[in-house]
């Protein structure tokens, strides 16, 4: 069994261990595991590909930081900068493969986009600390921009590497409903769990887009051999 394949297996192994920590929290102990999944995604992808997407890879490890200092109650503001940034990556990792859209398919995608970015706040605004209120609208703001992108992108040209990034644009708007829901309005575990299942879930199919993005650059970029 090659590496690849061995570390997908312990990525969503470790998923179903956090999941099972929140629903029997007796029998695992997630102050630990909630942490392994993300180290793995980044060995996952180092051992992927020869050649190293140092942005992709700045992504991850701003996402890893800001799941950290997510944990430390007290640093909550530090948390949502460092997803922000590892969000905001995301999208110019797409943008950065995009090739040109036309406007129609642009207004196309804008009702999508004012959805994730206009009714979370709507909905989460009475229920925020003011405080905080201005870094939650920095993060979501690239939340809804990335999801924004990866529909564009996909109604665009529709082919299996686009897919994987549109499949983590909604999932990403699922999870953050789910996740700004929990936070303000009631705190039940099921969400929880739906919360730990779409922010992994959404990683692993970000993951699978860069992989695809750089294999088909890198087939476009050898030498043609032209037979005599």
């Amino acid at each position: 069994m090659s590496k690849q394949k061995i570390l997908t297996y312990l990525y969503f192994t470790l998923l179903v261990l956090d999941v099972f920590g929140i629903v029997y929290p007796e029998i695992i102990y997630r102050k630990y595991v909630t942490f392994l999944p993300f180290p793995i995604l980044m060995l996952l992808y180092f051992v992927s590909l020869k050649k190293m997407n140092w942005l992709y890879t700045i992504a991850l490890f701003s996402t890893f930081l800001g799941i950290l200092f997510f944990k430390l109650s007290m640093h909550f503001k530090i948390a949502l900068i460092f997803y922000g940034i590892g969000v905001c990556i995301y999208v110019v990792l797409a943008l950065k493969t995009a090739i040109v859209i036309p406007t129609q398919t642009i207004f196309k995608a804008t009702i999508p986009f004012l959805i994730v970015y206009l009714v979370p706040l709507f909905l989460y605004y009475e229920a925020v600390n003011f405080e905080i209120f201005n870094y939650i609208l920095f993060y979501v703001f690239f939340v809804g921009l990335f999801v924004f992108i990866s529909v564009l992108i996909y109604i665009h040209q529709q082919n299996r590497t686009n897919l994987w990034l549109f499949s983590s644009g909604i999932i990403f708007l699922i999870s953050t409903i789910i996740h700004g829901y929990h936070l303000f309005i009631e705190q039940l575990d099921v969400l929880r769990v739906g919360i730990v299942i779409t922010f992994l879930i959404m990683h692993y199919t970000m993951y699978r887009y860069v992989i695809l993005q750089q294999i088909n650059a890198m087939s476009q970029n050898q030498p043609k051999v032209h037979s005599k």
